[in-house]
């Protein structure tokens, strides 16, 4: 998809789209910003992703997602034991290093954590891309997934809505 030069924000967004859309994303357009466009893509157990390019960034699309963790799950972290509670922050970093993603917010107070990566032109390829995108969803279900894991709450199925996953 690259030829040496800076592509077209819009002709990367309609590419992005499509790739998404084929493996049966739902996407809406998000205000911009500093964006020069912006995605929201959910997936068919409603975890969602942002897509997107940042002004001043044109050699490369962004991804991110984050959890937001509910009332009862912060309220829950919080009240345990300071070890314990870093013993979690420290098996959610060396995890989030693991999956090779980007990642803020996983320190005290736990309310939100915020999982990116990033695809450079020169790599830009369908296959490079929903693998990036595949790295960011990982993410974020390591996320929920351990501290649903150590807080003794379970998600539903196919399902993170208690961690209220952004």
């Amino acid at each position: 998809m690259h030829d040496g030069k800076i592509m077209n924000p819009e002709t990367v967004r309609e590419q992005v789209q499509t790739w998404l859309l084929d493996e049966g994303w739902r996407l809406s357009e998000k205000g911009h910003g500093d964006a020069l466009w912006l995605l929201e893509a959910r997936d068919g157990a409603g975890r969602h992703l942002v897509v997107g390019q940042k002004q001043g960034r044109e050699d490369q699309v962004l991804l991110e997602g984050a959890v937001v963790l509910a009332e009862p799950h912060k309220n829950s972290f919080e009240a345990l034991a300071y070890e314990v509670r870093q013993e979690i922050l420290w098996e959610l970093r060396f995890t989030l290093l693991a999956l090779g993603v980007e990642f803020h917010g996983v320190q005290e107070p736990l309310s939100r954590v915020m999982v990116g990566q990033r695809v450079y032109y020169d790599g830009l390829s369908k296959d490079r891309f929903l693998q990036r995108v595949s790295q960011v969803r990982n993410g974020i279900l390591a996320v929920i997934w351990t501290v649903a894991r150590r807080l003794n709450f379970a998600p539903a199925p196919g399902h993170e809505e208690g961690m209220g996953v952004n």
